[in-house]
């Protein structure tokens, strides 16, 4: 996958922080005075948050194969002392999703390793033009790939959860993103468009088993921090409720490739420069579940990637907003594999050794064609 300058993806959670109070304890005599008065209060109950939280991976290129992904997906589980419940891999309009096609075999694989395909989709196709894309896309010249698709994944049967035209407000050429389709003059609006095109497609068809996830990148990479009222700002890419059934934001953190400053996972994902985008989410379109579609950090100096780490999943968990994130266990741009170091791995496994990670997926989504308009 292509990276630039621009995805050191900023901000997180501020309203993730636990909190704790503490008092001073009465002396014995104090305590027998006091409870002749109004007894004392009994001790809080230990809060026992049970909700589920679906940890997923994606494993690196040479993992992401119908033949390795199924000893992929358990050497994560061996190292990371968890089976991930979503596997997320790349792809585009061109694969054959079909029984016997190299993409529909990787899904089965996938599927019966007993996770849940998470699939990031590149909106070309062969024959796409070079520029315009999704002018093209909805000038109908991709309805026959996508009807095929659609078809195919009513085929497979089993849930997917499917991301295309990921970092859509994004500027490192991807061929979807809306600066590169207009910008100011109708970018947003062109995704917009496309997006709702591929799912009436697919519902027309009756691929009913997928759950469409929509993951721009944290902040805003064309002008950050420069509000709700630029034409890049994220929420102006959302095709709408009843075309979204997760939404999300993918963020890394990494100063030694990108540059800038080491920034934390509640400053990466909901910082100022990030337009505190998990906190807007939340309010912005409430009872949407977030699912974060990528996420990772390079490591810093000493023990500071497995602080990240520990600090991030504390943060994801808290918010009861958020359902599950991906971890982007690949050594690419920058080591951020969960093993880089000791530290961070240990800080990986106690992260998932939370009874609360769950090992299969089942969708917190009621699909989005059934919801009304909001």
């Amino acid at each position: 996958m292509q990276r630039s300058a621009f995805r050191p993806f900023l901000g997180l959670l501020a309203s993730a922080a636990l909190f704790a109070a503490c008092s001073d304890m009465p002396t014995q005599n104090d305590a027998v005075v006091d409870a002749k008065k109004s007894p004392l209060p009994p001790p809080p109950a230990p809060t026992t948050d049970t909700r589920p939280f679906y940890a997923g991976a994606y494993l690196g290129d040479a993992a992401s194969t119908p033949e390795n992904i199924g000893a992929g997906i358990t050497a994560f589980a061996q190292r990371s002392g968890k089976r991930p419940s979503l596997v997320k891999t790349f792809h585009d309009l061109r694969c054959d999703w079909s029984s016997v096609g190299w993409c529909g075999r990787l899904a089965r694989q996938v599927d019966a390793a007993g996770a849940t395909n998470y699939l990031a989709v590149d909106l070309r196709w062969s024959g796409a033009p070079a520029t315009g894309l999704l002018d093209a896309i909805n000038a109908g010249q991709a309805d026959a790939t996508l009807t095929q698709m659609a078809r195919d994944f009513r085929a497979f049967g089993r849930p997917v959860l499917l991301e295309p035209g990921w970092e859509m407000n994004g500027n490192w050429n991807y061929a979807w993103q809306g600066a590169l389709n207009g910008g100011e003059a109708g970018g947003p609006a062109r995704f917009v468009q496309a997006w709702r095109r591929m799912v009436d497609i697919f519902r027309r068809e009756g691929a009913t088993n997928i759950r469409w996830v929509w993951n721009p990148n944290v902040g805003n990479p064309v002008a950050y921090a420069a509000g709700t009222s630029h034409w890049n700002w994220y929420a102006n890419y959302y095709p709408g409720a009843t075309y979204v059934d997760y939404i999300g934001a993918h963020g890394f953190n990494a100063p030694r490739v990108w540059g800038g400053s080491w920034k934390s996972f509640g400053e990466m994902f909901d910082g100022t420069s990030a337009e505190h985008m998990l906190s807007d989410m939340a309010a912005r379109f409430p009872g949407k579940p977030i699912l974060v579609g990528e996420f990772a950090t390079e490591e810093g100096t000493g023990t500071a990637k497995a602080t990240w780490i520990k600090d991030a999943y504390a943060a994801l968990k808290a918010n009861p907003a958020v359902v599950g994130a991906v971890w982007f266990d690949a050594n690419k741009e920058a080591d951020w594999r969960i093993d880089s170091t000791t530290a961070s791995l240990d800080a990986f496994r106690a992260a998932m050794s939370d009874a609360r990670v769950q090992t299969a997926f089942v969708s917190t989504s009621v699909p989005a064609g059934q919801l009304a308009v909001r």
